[in-house]
């Protein structure tokens, strides 16, 4: 099935299933698909708008475009995710727990979210912009952090041997997240 330029809301019954589904401009707001499954289904330029999508399935999902604002999307897995035109964004969005791995999240937006213990892997994060974000005990391995925009996040930690981070700014503060691997003291 196929949906174009439509609103979802609490109210709405007009979709039996989420799989194997195709939306081009679509807005989602305020529903709850935790644990549900976006597997195989198509999402083009769409938007989620406080919804809460803990644990959803994305196996082989497309993600063309699609911006999260205000959304509850923990332990979600965007490596599982059609690597072709991946592009997401989000604000004020709490993605703790969430994996992305083999991703391509050129200049990506991650705008005043919790992103605690969430892991990247192996993802082309060149120009991305991490604002006022919560980056406590995220792991960030073997990425490509070129140009990123870490300077207004807080509880950083970056290991520089395992990620090149070529021209990525960082704030003095978070400085010492770069220096956890050497053990050293700093004060202030």
């Amino acid at each position: 099935m196929e949906y174009y330029n439509q609103v979802f809301e609490p109210a709405d019954e007009a979709v039996e299933r989420w799989t194997d589904q195709e939306f081009e401009q679509c807005v989602f707001k305020k529903l709850d698909f935790s644990r549900g499954s976006f597997a195989g289904s198509s999402f083009v330029n769409c938007r989620f708008e406080h919804c809460t999508l803990t644990g959803v399935e994305l196996k082989n999902a497309k993600l063309y475009d699609v911006r999260f604002a205000n959304c509850k999307l923990t332990h979600v897995d965007f490596g599982s995710c059609n690597p072709f035109g991946f592009h997401v964004d989000f604000k004020d969005c709490q993605l703790d727990y969430t994996v992305f791995l083999n991703r391509k999240l050129k200049k990506a937006q991650f705008i005043e979210c919790s992103l605690k213990e969430a892991y990247f892997l192996k993802c082309d994060l060149t120009g991305t912009a991490f604002k006022h974000c919560n980056l406590e005990l995220t792991k960030f391995e073997d990425n490509n952090l070129s140009q990123v925009d870490f300077s207004s996040s807080y509880n950083l930690e970056i290991n520089p041997d395992t990620n090149k981070l070529k021209k990525a700014r960082f704030s003095l503060q978070s400085l010492p997240g770069l220096l956890t691997k050497h053990d050293l003291i700093i004060s202030h």
